[in-house]
């Protein structure tokens, strides 16, 4: 059975009143969607987001059946961060980069909703069966839990052993389907059924919206002195900009690549703008800094006002240094304030880019840190720092937890003779020896071929109050995809969360030889769910010859232990 991802928190922001008090009735422009139509009301909702469009002729066509390139469109636009990416090369024999929906399919692929045929094509044209939404839908918003589901469904034509089997008593147990009488998997899909059981999805994965209402900002609020810096939409297509700063809070404008904005705060991932006399949030990876309106000093005119200042940073430098260090810190984000005091609302003195080393003088009410800022004292939230004590290996007395993925009967990916369960737990037990030779309390959720719930392989990194996680797997989709790939989560530790993913990455990519896929945010379970610092490794692809390759060498275990070891001590001995 194959392992399916999901990435349900790149979905785009819904409400969960959609479904009653959608603002714009865009189904009643659709001339054959009436008033009473059975799915009228799912389908205005993904107009409004322009995930669904209507034909020229004013028709919506919602008895059509669908064909795997549509419910892939359909797919891609519903799940994107605002972006879709162009790979390198076509993943499918049969979709080139003139296919209309070339970019879909692949975006789509990327994400391991849709996977091909054994033969190598996506087979875009051909229709997609109602079991077969039920598994992009199920992959999309539930994952794992969709795919190992054993609950029985009232269907009287889906056995035990039916192929989509947990998909559709997922999307049952969720509202999503109804549980009732005959689901007809063989039959295809129409375009309302699609559009109904996604939007549904949509609703129940994302729950209820944040509500965030804010202010219009004041006049004061957006004076010059306030402006962080100028930036740049780099986005090869559009940038939503969101209410909250967050992939659960709506979409209320896009941005177009190279629209220049000015940004007034930094809020972690997001990043605060001003349109149209609104506070919105952009995603900070889609963001370039145009011009860092702070960066220049201004002359001085003043010849004992400059002797004034010199004379106050020596006082300051003197003070801080009369201090005793308790911890190196470094800067986890950018543009990282720095306050005359331990508080959100004092005034800033500076900013540290991600990757600056500071020292630290004391800890204020746990959450922030007395620092040294170019000679004078600052104040930084702790949030946004990894500390560690001076002349010590930042690896003594951590605890990690290596999570081991699948297990018993459970066997994840299996392909080219390599089963998942048994290569990740080979290379576990690897990296469980070399941590504990560095004197690392080590907590493995399975140390032999036994199953664990994804809930308790986290209750057990919050119960040991572990200081970071790693789960290992590997990975499945078409013969064509390859290579290494390392994820995080924004829920908690965000900026700690990547930087320990792309350390992991650096090291598998240069040790394993295996390509490097990429470093990505995604929403597996595990590292959703756990508090500290957490990634999820996919050592390679089962499915590809080249990958299977490497891992079938003798020393493969070794290598990739030396990696993920190598990685973490990379991320906590800067």
């Amino acid at each position: 059975m194959r392992k399916k991802i999901s990435y349900s928190i790149l979905a785009a922001a819904v409400s969960v009143s959609f479904l009653t008090t959608a603002n714009i009735d865009h189904a009643e422009a659709f001339n054959d969607v009436g008033a009473d139509y059975w799915a009228k009301e799912e389908i205005s909702y993904l107009a409004e987001e322009s995930i669904v469009d209507g034909r020229e002729s004013g028709d919506f066509g919602p008895e059509e059946e669908v064909a795997r390139a549509q419910a892939a469109k359909m797919m891609s636009n519903a799940l994107s961060s605002g972006t879709i990416r162009t790979p390198a090369s076509p993943t499918f024999s049969d979709v080139n980069t003139e296919f209309w929906a070339f970019k879909h399919i692949e975006q789509a692929a990327e994400l391991e909703v849709f996977t091909g045929k054994k033969d190598g094509r996506f087979d875009p044209n051909g229709n997609i069966e109602r079991a077969q939404v039920a598994a992009i839908i199920g992959r999309a918003f539930f994952g794992e839990e969709a795919e190992n589901n054993d609950s029985e469904v009232q269907f009287e034509d889906i056995s035990a052993e039916f192929w989509a089997k947990g998909y559709i008593a997922t999307l049952a147990e969720n509202g999503i389907i109804e549980d009732e009488n005959n689901f007809r998997p063989n039959e295809n899909a129409t375009r309302a059924e699609v559009s109904a059981y996604l939007a549904r999805a949509m609703e129940k994965n994302l729950g209820e919206e944040e509500e965030h209402v804010e202010e219009p900002p004041s006049k004061e609020e957006l004076q010059e002195d306030n402006i962080l810096f100028e930036g740049e939409v780099n986005a090869e297509d559009t940038l939503n900009a969101r209410s909250g700063p967050g992939m659960d809070y709506k979409t209320v404008t896009e941005f177009e690549d190279g629209t220049k904005i000015d940004i007034y705060e930094n809020n972690d991932e997001w990043l605060k703008t001003e349109h149209n006399g609104e506070w919105l949030y952009v995603y900070h990876s889609y963001i370039e800094k145009a011009d860092d309106v702070k960066s220049e000093e201004p002359e001085e005119t003043d010849e004992q006002e400059e002797t004034d200042q010199s004379e106050e940073s020596t006082d300051q430098s003197s003070s801080s240094h009369d201090n005793q260090i308790i911890a190196e810190a470094k800067a986890m984000v950018s543009d990282l304030n720095v306050r005359l005091e331990a508080d959100e609302e004092s005034d800033k003195i500076g900013k540290l880019d991600e990757g600056d080393i500071i020292d630290v003088y004391e800890h204020v009410d746990e959450d922030w840190a007395l620092v040294d800022y170019n000679g004078e004292q600052g104040y930084v939230h702790r949030y946004y720092l990894q500390e560690k004590v001076p002349g010590e290996s930042a690896l003594t007395d951590k605890t990690i937890v290596i999570d081991a993925g699948h297990g018993d009967h459970d066997n994840g990916a299996s392909a080219n003779g390599l089963v998942e369960k048994e290569v990740v737990l080979d290379v576990a037990l690897e990296v469980e020896e070399r941590l504990e030779k560095a004197d690392v309390n080590v907590v493995m959720t399975r140390s032999d071929d036994t199953f664990l719930e994804l809930s308790e392989r986290v209750e057990i990194a919050e119960e040991t109050d572990a200081d970071s996680f790693v789960s290992i797997h590997a990975n499945a989709a078409s013969p064509a995809a390859e290579g290494a790939e390392t994820f995080y989560n924004n829920d908690s530790k965000a900026a700690e969360s990547k930087a320990l993913a792309e350390s992991i990455q650096d090291e598998l990519v240069s040790q394993t030889e295996m390509s490097d896929r990429r470093v990505a945010e995604a929403g597996f379970y595990v590292i959703k769910n756990t508090t500290m610092p957490s990634t999820l490794i996919e050592l390679g692809f089962l499915t590809n010859t080249q990958d299977t390759e490497r891992m079938k060498q003798p020393n493969y275990e070794e290598k990739a232990a030396d990696a993920v070891y190598d990685g973490i001590v990379n991320y906590y001995d800067w």
